[in-house]
């Protein structure tokens, strides 16, 4: 029917449950970090807005996926959104 929104379900977790978090993880270093987890064996990464190295992840991913390591759809990535950044026009912020 018009204006009915079609629900698309989440992509199949990965079958090992470990997850790689980078809370605390040091952004001079984070790049890194996130390329060596994926080069391990990791394929679930827990990231956030509030752990401010999303940009350093994001970069260490790439370069995973550029060195053949694994494709974007290997890897189930998790991030949260902050309490404060709940209000619509804050959520593309975050």
């Amino acid at each position: 029917s018009p204006g009915m929104h079609l629900y698309a379900p989440p992509p199949p977790l990965p079958a090992d449950p470990l997850v790689f978090g980078f809370w605390k993880v040091d952004r001079a270093i984070c790049e890194d970090v996130a390329y060596e987890a994926i080069r391990a064996g990791y394929r679930r990464l827990d990231c956030a807005c509030d752990y401010g190295n999303e940009v350093e992840v994001g970069r260490g991913i790439a370069r995973a996926i550029e060195d053949g390591l694994c494709t974007r759809s290997d890897l189930f990535i998790t991030s949260k959104l902050w309490n404060t950044y709940h209000s619509p026009e804050h959520v593309p912020l975050a």
